[in-house]
């Protein structure tokens, strides 16, 4: 089951790499845009916090996907100093003229798996995100706090070792998804 997941997710970064290369923009601008298209509208801070960018970065990436003409800023028309952000109409036929076809053939190809079966394949993608996603917070802020080292092993090490002590963390996300809680 690992290495079936770890095939995916190869196959899904090239995908994803191919789908960069054609709206001609790097891959942290890409899965930034991700973001938005998923949510639909979403505040630059919330899309810090959700691509594990600065703020500073985000705003960045924001200029550059603004000028692409893939994504817009939208001032809150209640609370002007609120801008949310939000995928451009191009962006949206691009998405789902080339991310559409993945739609086309998996159902196509799996519309056969029963409500359960995809009951269960669906509350493992959403475990092995939420895993992923708190490791690589957690590889990131040991990376930061070992900013002098310069050998990796010692610091995979030593993230090794805050996993240790802090799985407790990532497991009680583990148990909100098995008990139906929505993650993020």
């Amino acid at each position: 089951m690992v290495e079936a997941l770890r095939v995916s997710q190869n196959a899904s970064d090239m995908m994803d790499e191919a789908f960069s290369s054609l709206l001609r923009i790097n891959r942290t601008d890409s899965r930034c845009l991700d973001i938005v298209h998923r949510l639909g509208r979403i505040t630059a801070g919330d899309l810090a916090r959700m691509s594990g960018l600065t703020t500073g970065a985000v705003t960045t990436v924001v200029d550059r996907l603004e000028q692409a003409g893939y994504l817009r800023r939208i001032r809150d028309t209640e609370d002007r100093r609120k801008v949310f952000l939000e995928a451009t109409e191009r962006a949206n036929r691009l998405a789902e003229a080339v991310y559409g076809q993945i739609s086309e053939v998996g159902q196509r190809r799996m519309g056969d798996m029963n409500i359960e079966d995809i009951i269960r394949v669906t509350r493992f993608l959403h475990i092995n995100a939420h895993i992923n996603k708190s490791l690589s917070d957690a590889l990131r802020e040991v990376c930061a706090a070992e900013n002098d080292e310069d050998d990796p092993l010692k610091v995979a090490k030593a993230f090794a070792t805050h996993m240790r002590s802090h799985s407790d963390t990532v497991d009680k996300g583990v148990d909100d998804i098995i008990c139906g809680k929505t993650p993020e």
